[in-house]
């Protein structure tokens, strides 16, 4: 009697619902297992071994093919001008790391749309009674809700729904979660602006360079006495390879922030209208549909 009471038991409970939608299948840095950053910001880490993986990317083939004609002018213009290219690329592939990291993480944040929490019945709304049960069916159908921007605004306000006297208090939590988290995503663009401003800095410490060895070999050339023709010829030619350096390097800072700020500049609109797009469901599928009463419980 007591094997088929246990067995009436195990019968009568229902399947755990499969998730719709995995955190960590979306998301490129969990699905690679390295740390993650919140919502659409990478982590600092996982951007650095992305730079890092960009720059061996880049410097490995050159390496291998740096005898060749072609090659030793690519490693020429990577390698030489007292090594300042090398750290204009480390900070330029971290840059790119970090942008191209954000594009993916954007658009495993728009999965999170996907997910219908809300039946298509005009009259159904959200109420202190069934709020719990709505976070209970995202939940089930969102494996790791935290780390989605618009289901984890989502829930934690319906928490509070029992809580609110007034449909005016949910939308003020949700223009405050939604500010909070754009000043949050607004963090995220410090480090590539920062190298923004470093890289063509670079250059400039190269321009320095280049100008300061240019002049000394300058002054060499003016101070030798009885020195012919062909030697002035040659000490002129260390001269203009001292100019090489200080107009090389600030090139190729300039190129490489231009092309990472319009790289930003393109993303930062992606990531604005994904934040549009959060409010506009925040709007459509819980402020309109929240119902408060005062004596409901």
């Amino acid at each position: 009697m007591t094997q088929l009471q246990s067995r009436s038991t195990t019968q009568s409970k229902p399947p755990a619902p499969k998730a719709l939608l995995r955190f960590a299948s979306v998301d490129p840095e969990a699905r690679l297992s390295l740390p993650s950053g919140a919502f659409t910001t990478p982590a600092l880490s996982s951007s650095l071994l992305g730079g890092i993986a960009l720059m061996v990317f880049i410097y490995a083939p050159a390496f291998v093919f740096r005898n060749s004609e072609v090659g030793q002018v690519v490693w020429r213009y990577l390698t030489a001008f007292d090594r300042i290219p090398i750290l204009i690329m480390f900070f330029s592939c971290w840059s790119v790391s970090i942008l191209v990291i954000k594009s993916f993480k954007i658009v495993a944040q728009r999965k999170a749309f996907q997910i219908h929490f809300a039946p298509d019945d005009p009259e159904w709304f959200i109420a202190r009674s069934n709020a719990m049960q709505v976070v209970e069916a995202i939940e089930s159908r969102v494996q790791g809700v935290e780390g989605f921007m618009y289901l984890n605004r989502v829930t934690s306000v319906l928490r509070a729904v029992r809580n609110v006297g007034r449909v005016g208090d949910i939308d003020e939590m949700l223009q405050s979660r939604a500010d909070n988290e754009e000043l949050q995503i607004d963090g995220g663009y410090v480090s590539v602006k920062g190298f923004i401003w470093a890289i063509p800095v670079l250059g400039f410490i190269g321009t320095v360079l280049g100008l300061t060895e240019a002049i000394g070999r300058f002054g060499g050339v003016l101070g030798a006495q009885g020195s012919d023709l062909k030697t002035i010829t040659s000490q002129l030619t260390q001269v203009i390879g001292g100019l090489d350096t200080a107009f090389v390097t600030t090139g190729e800072g300039l190129v490489a922030a231009l092309g990472i700020h319009l790289f930003l500049t393109f993303l930062r609109r992606a990531d604005d209208r994904f934040l549009d797009d959060c409010r506009d469901q925040c709007s459509r599928h819980i402020t309109s549909r929240v119902r408060v009463t005062g004596n409901e419980y």
